[in-house]
């Protein structure tokens, strides 16, 4: 009778690991799968950030050129009513091109601008997401410590996991990996 009672307590005990060990894997893949999650949040910052620096660069370059047009602009027109008997025809000619110019470099800043605010909703985007995934993943913190100390039965789960602590300890927790994610100041 004893031996049939420790071969039940030793199928309990089975048991019982069997569905710690279970509950440990699917614990252990939604913590990696938050943590790969972040990393690709992360890779879009960056390349948004990027983007935004290049779309940021080339307004810079497109309103300095515009500046010396305007000046260039300014130079000609005075040059040419100076010299305004034979000059007229051709002071007409430089003043459409300007104007084209002007008008083709001022659409152009318009819509630099307009991808500029376009990459500060995405980034704005990507932070709620960062700080929704933060929010799931200290979830999935406290549910861990709500089953650790929950039922007697989880002093051998607190046991396993230490012992996994202590087997892996190069895998950070996905919170760790989440970075937060600013704006560039403007």
């Amino acid at each position: 009778m004893a031996a049939e009672e420790v071969l039940q307590t030793v199928d309990h005990y089975k048991t019982e690991i069997e569905r710690l060990t279970k509950e440990l894997t699917e614990t252990t893949h939604e913590k990696i799968q938050a943590a790969e999650y972040g990393l690709v949040v992360l890779e879009e910052k960056l390349t948004l950030k990027q983007q935004y620096d290049e779309l940021e660069a080339e307004y810079d370059s497109l309103k300095q050129e515009l500046e010396q047009l305007k000046e260039a602009f300014g130079q000609s027109f005075s040059i040419h009513r100076k010299v305004a008997e034979d000059g007229e025809t051709r002071e007409e000619t430089l003043l459409q091109e300007s104007a084209s110019k002007e008008a083709y470099y001022l659409g152009k800043i318009l819509e630099m601008q307009n991808e500029l605010k376009q990459s500060r909703a995405v980034v704005t985007n990507v932070q709620a997401e960062n700080e929704r995934l933060t929010a799931v993943v200290q979830d999935l913190k406290e549910r861990m410590r709500t089953r650790h100390s929950s039922s007697p039965e989880d002093t051998a789960t607190s046991c396993h996991l230490g012992r996994r602590e202590q087997l892996s300890p190069d895998i950070e927790p996905a919170s760790t990996l989440i970075l937060d994610l600013q704006p560039p100041e403007l």
